[in-house]
């Protein structure tokens, strides 16, 4: 498959989790609002406690297997090995609900100690033990939307990882809220959403590989290979996650609930810049191995250099807005959320200038250098930690919005580094400075509109506004490469705008076999 193709691939792909990224980061917003408004700062920062420790606990559960399905079944896929797919995908699975049950047995049993000696909040205990029997249902929701994206059907990746958990989420706890049941309405909720989740994902993933069902089809697989591979990918994914919920945990342990409470919203608009990450990344990641294990670098090169110019010139004015008016947004929680504005500033910057490098990690690690990365991320746990432990007690919050950014920040700076010396690759493109340029204009007239204003929610609302469509305007004026029109279009196109923009709808329409 030719360059063009890959990149019409590349685009399509990240078209479907974009759309699905908006649709699961609109549902989770409404969905955090509803809580943090339902509960107040304590119980929702209880609440989140919480959470945090599931989200670790999948992982662990997982054993890297979301990884290692992706990797194996892709493969098995395009050679047309359907009992290697089917040994593949049973495996995973199968591994995956035994190791998460014995972790929620454990929780179960550490749940009393977890909440009166490590947090200091006796309210947290009931939460975890009912979590606890969600567990399996959340680690199979996950390895089940992985299973998609590793046979490439992005759309049901999407429907299960993105938005099913969410949705049900958001439904369930809107009833028990009006029914006047809050926090045990919230608990119940969660635990009832994973279970519908778990179940859409199974079903989904019967319905993608029919090979499962089918007798005749000896499944095949090579258990040492997919674990060998998939534990040291759970050591990359852990630690990264570890860092991503640590600043919750460490909030937790050397402040209060009140406090996880106010950084979680804050933290939660702030990682919205990442959503285009995310969105290129899954389509992207399957590409990097083939490229790179066929010898095809100068494609490699191209594509990575495009999709980080696609990924920063989509999260440019998203970042601007929170760096530069967070306050209105943080009002949807409640007002007594608005004394996260400056941790939402700080981790703003650091997920804008995460999305600058784009998939540096991942190119690591599916080009051989998984352990590498488990290093680096390793490193990155331990100066993220200590870090959170010197700032937070003099600082509080915003101490923890430095220390995680200071520690992504500079394992992104090693990991270019380490790219570049080993692949002799780097994200950057003269193309590149064409969002960055947009982006410093919008900003600029952006903050300078809504510093005339007053009172602060004018102010910030003609702030966004403005920055918002200065920003297309100077990018549109400054002019993109025809590349970057195949993923901006099909958005445009939903919308009526394509037609408004010249050349926008021609290099849509382009046929690369022409």
């Amino acid at each position: 498959m030719d360059l063009e193709k890959l990149t019409r691939r590349v685009a399509r792909g990240s078209g479907i989790v974009f759309a699905g990224q908006v649709a699961g980061k609109i549902i989770g917003v409404c969905l955090q609002v509803v809580l943090s408004r339902g509960l107040g700062p304590l119980l929702y920062g209880t609440y989140t406690l919480a959470v945090s420790v599931m989200k670790i606990l999948r992982e662990v559960g997982t054993l890297g297997l979301h990884g290692g399905v992706v990797r194996f079944s892709a493969e098995a896929q395009a050679k047309g090995n359907q009992a290697r797919v089917k040994g593949t995908l049973t495996a995973s699975l199968g591994i995956g609900i035994v190791a998460s049950a014995a972790l929620a047995l454990s929780l179960y049993a550490a749940s009393d100690w977890l909440a009166t000696t490590a947090f200091s909040d006796a309210g947290l205990e009931p939460v975890l033990r009912a979590f606890a029997a969600a567990l399996p249902f959340y680690t199979l929701t996950f390895l089940a939307s992985r299973a998609a994206r590793g046979l490439q059907v992005m759309t049901a990746d999407v429907a299960v990882g993105t938005v099913a958990q969410p949705l049900v989420n958001l439904i369930a706890v809107s009833i028990a809220f009006l029914l006047g049941w809050a926090l045990d309405g919230a608990v119940a909720a969660f635990v009832l959403s994973t279970g519908v989740s778990a179940g859409i994902g199974l079903y989904v993933v019967f319905r993608i590989a029919p090979v499962l069902l089918d007798r005749d089809v000896i499944a095949s697989y090579d258990l040492g290979e997919l674990v060998g591979y998939s534990l040291p990918v759970m050591g990359v994914t852990l630690t990264a996650l570890f860092v991503d919920q640590a600043d919750r945990i460490m909030i937790g342990l050397l402040a209060s609930s009140a406090d996880v409470g106010i950084y979680n919203v804050a933290a939660l608009l702030a990682t919205q810049v990442r959503f285009m990450l995310t969105s290129v990344s899954a389509a992207f990641t399957p590409l990097i191995s083939d490229l790179y294990h066929t010898g095809r670098r100068n494609d490699l090169r191209t594509l990575f250099q495009t999709t980080t110019r696609w990924i920063v010139t989509l999260s440019m004015p998203l970042g601007l807005i929170l760096i530069l008016f967070p306050e209105p947004l943080l009002w949807l929680f409640g007002a007594d959320f608005l004394a996260g504005a400056p941790v939402v500033m700080v981790l703003a910057i650091s997920s804008l200038l995460n999305a600058a490098v784009g998939t540096i990690g991942l190119m690591l690690q599916m080009s051989d250098h998984e352990r590498l990365v488990l290093i680096d991320n390793v490193l990155l746990a331990v100066v993220n930690v200590g870090l959170n432990l010197w700032l937070i007690p003099i600082y509080g919050t915003v101490g923890a919005a430095v220390a995680t950014a200071v520690s992504v920040t500079s394992i992104n700076v090693v990991q270019y580094a380490q790219l570049r010396h080993l692949l002799g690759i780097t994200p950057f493109s003269l193309a590149y400075l064409r969002p960055l340029a947009a982006g410093l204009g919008a900003g600029l007239l952006g903050w300078g509109v809504g510093a005339a204003l007053e009172p602060w929610f004018l102010h910030g609302v003609a702030g966004m506004l403005v920055t918002g469509v200065a920003y297309i305007g100077v990018l549109l004026w400054i002019g993109l490469p025809e590349k970057d029109w195949e993923i901006m279009a099909p958005f445009l196109k939903r919308t009526g705008l394509l037609r408004l923009i010249p050349g926008a709808e021609e290099a849509e329409n382009h046929d690369p076999s022409a």
